[in-house]
């Protein structure tokens, strides 16, 4: 999938979207079709923008892709960059080989605190070798999806909860 008319694919993320673990509130975003072409920068790459709340700090973010190169490529020249490339997923890292639908997963662990705007700008590119010059390198096939955790700026329904059992209790004691 190549877009030529939109320089990027903006990713509206809502509070409907997201889940709780362990890192707080979660944001998955499917990235079925998004493709690399050449270097960080190139203009011909696929880029996002997943948004977030204003200020939002990411704590984690876990894969799981379905990996296809193209011609020579291998899988461990395919890498995501996350804002402006302060921080880089390498799915296939020692991959040095082709591949075909093949399934990557994993998780690292992040402080990327995102600006006043609360976007997250992603770039897919190629490190090492771009092997398809002015063609796609690698793409991903569907199922593909990166997660984001992130602390909430607003309590969960249980801890509103909490807090509102807390306040009675501190009002009757007063009485």
């Amino acid at each position: 999938m190549k877009l030529n008319s939109l320089p990027a694919i903006v990713i509206v993320a809502t509070a409907g979207l997201a889940s709780t673990n362990s890192f707080g509130e979660t944001i998955t975003v499917d990235i079925s079709g998004y493709s690399s072409w050449g270097f960080q920068g190139d203009p011909q790459n696929e880029t996002a923008v997943v948004m977030f709340c204003s200020s939002q700090t990411l704590t984690n973010i876990s894969w799981d892709l379905n990996l296809t190169t193209v011609g020579f490529s291998w899988a461990e020249e395919l890498t995501i960059g996350l804002q402006g490339n302060f921080e880089q997923i390498v799915p296939g890292f020692g991959d040095a080989f082709t591949v075909s639908n093949m399934n990557y997963q994993g998780s690292q662990a992040t402080a990327i605190v995102l600006g006043s705007d609360g976007m997250l700008d992603v770039e897919f590119y190629e490190t090492g070798f771009d092997d398809n010059a002015n063609a796609i390198d690698s793409y991903f096939e569907a199922g593909s999806t990166i997660s984001f955790s992130f602390n909430s700026l607003y309590p969960t329904p249980g801890t509103l909860a909490l807090f509102s059992f807390a306040g009675l209790c501190v009002s009757r004691r007063r009485r």
